[in-house]
């Protein structure tokens, strides 16, 4: 498992989510791809140039775009090259597998943190619930 990052801006998804802000509004590609995409410092900033502009964290992000870079932040899940997991959200999603079941409460969470241990245990065991494959080649190659 990974240690917990530490991000470079206190993003907090309790606020947006409180603003009717919904995980794939976002995370661009979750429900098509393997990826739930991050979104760019840019893509934040078209709300942010007006909205709370003057908090030190959109502060800090103004000063990325600024620069022209992008904020680089830290994985908070992610597996081992070793472990030889592949993981689509893609297929969770048309499962209707609520996001937090693996990522935890995030209308709860301030910095994105591990809510969630994801074991295989605990993969395996909610494959079994849902009565999806349980096949070793369908998460491992």
């Amino acid at each position: 498992m990974r240690p917990d990052p530490v991000q470079p801006i206190a993003y907090t998804h309790k606020v947006h989510l409180a603003n009717n802000l919904t995980c794939p509004m976002c995370h661009t590609g979750v429900a098509q791809g393997p990826q739930a995409g991050i979104p760019s410092a840019k893509f934040c900033m078209a709300c942010h140039q007006v909205i709370a502009a003057d908090k030190p964290e959109v502060k800090k992000l103004a000063e990325f775009v600024a620069r022209g870079e992008d904020v680089p932040w830290q994985r908070v899940y992610g597996y081992s090259a070793s472990a030889h997991v592949r993981f689509s959200h893609a297929p969770h999603i048309r499962a209707e597998i609520d996001c937090a079941n693996c990522h935890g409460d995030m209308t709860q969470q301030t910095v994105a943190v591990k809510a969630v241990d994801l074991t295989m245990g605990a993969c395996v065991t909610c494959h079994r619930e849902r009565k999806a494959s349980i096949d070793c080649q369908a998460c491992h190659f």
